[in-house]
């Protein structure tokens, strides 16, 4: 038995690994600014910026969720759900991800996402 076809098909199959796709590269984050952002007949105004690192809620208590804050105003206290539909949408268009457990709060006439958006 020649041994040779079996070395050439790993030494095919080895350099073929090495040219693999690259690496995929960080997210960069979300483009810092001012969105307006339409829900139904209505558009709501957000802003995704620097601020304070957020938290999240688990079994082992609160955790730290990093990212940009979200805040989104012209919205009641009672409208978190929509805030925070209102606050993906925003980070979408800021062309991040959005971070659903990251807990919000209401404060003025706005709701605010801190760690919102990476």
């Amino acid at each position: 038995m020649n041994a040779r076809p079996l070395i050439s098909m790993g030494m095919a199959a080895g350099l073929s690994a090495c040219v693999a796709a690259p690496a995929p590269e960080a997210a960069a984050p979300a483009k810092a600014g001012d969105y307006a952002v339409s829900q139904g007949a209505a558009v709501y105004p957000a802003r995704i910026g620097a601020g304070a690192v957020g938290h999240q809620l688990t079994s082992a208590g609160a955790q730290p969720v990093a990212g940009q804050t979200v805040v989104v105003g012209a919205l009641g206290f009672d409208q978190g759900r929509l805030a925070k539909t209102v606050a993906a949408a925003a980070c979408a268009d800021a062309r991040g991800r959005f971070q659903p457990q990251a807990v919000g709060r209401y404060d003025r006439g706005a709701w605010i996402f801190e760690g919102g958006c990476a």
